[in-house]
């Protein structure tokens, strides 16, 4: 547990209770330690984008699918223009108008949303493979260790990214729900073909409330898988030592690249972000195995999203740390 500097604090883990650890758990947490603290420097190189691409389709094909919805979002342009002179001036034409408009966007957020759904299911089984490479020697852990912190990283990228955009087009999805009924009984089919069902709706409703819904499923989803399989303390583990060979990689300027250094600082603070939500304490508590506040003095003059300070995108998605 030396490899973490002053990133790790003792060997608690967040945990609250006071439970010791068994001699199992120890020796987890240490062969993580190694492992990530080793592979993290190179988490930019190309290989490991095609060791994903060969190993988790699934999870490759995720990611594909993120970038474009994330393209779209960011070329999206806003209806305010078509809401406003409907609602100032209701004519059955201005109205049909600003749906035409709105229409495409309540079809974008529809995407987003089962985007959102494969993402939860995606990154608990990216998790517990990552726990399970405490169990196999090093050299056979090593590449499929890197490969599934590549994919970690690039799956919250897009869920960071998104909550970042989402706002451009939730104010056109307040207009389309307001007047679903009027869209869906339409006589013209090409209005009546954007119509969704009302439970979709709601359900994408409560959804898009928080500021931050990607990243909340995404966390809602790990808490669960954690606390149902009881592996709560092996996945604090793995995130602290992920979380703690990021750290050494930034602070020594050890990354092999600008990219890698930069997706060290996304798994930095995923792993932040992650271990907030599941340890009962939080990642800010003293029992903390991570340091929060040096994470924080690290992070604070690099960006993360769309020039966006990390520390920012930190304390945004964090429960314990403000």
């Amino acid at each position: 547990m030396g490899l973490f500097l002053s990133l790790l604090r003792g060997s608690t883990s967040g945990n609250s209770t006071g439970i010791s650890r068994t001699s199992k758990d120890t020796e987890s947490s240490a062969r993580f330690s190694k492992q990530f603290n080793e592979f993290i420097s190179n988490l930019g190189d190309t290989r490991n984008a095609q060791f994903v691409e060969e190993n988790f389709p699934e999870g490759n094909k995720l990611l594909k699918i993120g970038q474009v919805l994330l393209q779209r979002i960011s070329g999206y342009q806003d209806s305010t223009n078509e809401i406003r002179t409907a609602i100032s001036n209701a004519t059955p034409e201005n109205e049909e108008a600003a749906w035409r408009k709105v229409g495409p966007s309540a079809q974008l957020l529809v995407e987003c949303y089962e985007y959102a759904q494969a993402v939860e299911r995606m990154i608990p089984e990216v998790l517990d493979e990552l726990c399970s490479q405490a169990d196999l020697e090093e050299g056979a852990a090593t590449d499929r260790s890197r490969g599934l912190a590549r994919l970690l990283a690039d799956l919250m990228q897009n869920a960071f990214a998104f909550d970042s955009l989402k706002a451009t087009i939730q104010n056109d999805f307040s207009y389309y729900r307001r007047t679903l009924p009027r869209i869906s009984g339409s006589q013209n089919a090409e209005i009546a073909k954007f119509a969704i069902s009302q439970a979709v709706s709601n359900k994408m409703s409560l959804f898009y409330a928080y500021h931050n819904p990607m990243v909340k499923a995404v966390v809602d989803s790990v808490s669960q898988y954690a606390k149902e399989s009881d592996n709560e303390m092996l996945v604090l583990d793995c995130l602290s030592a992920l979380a703690g060979g990021s750290y050494n990689t930034i602070k020594q300027s050890r990354a092999d690249s600008a990219k890698s250094e930069r997706l060290c600082v996304l798994v930095l603070v995923t792993c932040c972000v992650l271990y907030d939500w599941i340890s009962t304490s939080g990642v800010g508590s003293p029992q903390s195995a991570i340091n929060s506040k040096a994470v924080l003095d690290l992070i604070s003059q690099r960006s993360l999203v769309d020039s966006t300070p990390a520390d920012k995108v930190l304390r945004a998605n964090c429960r314990t740390i403000r």
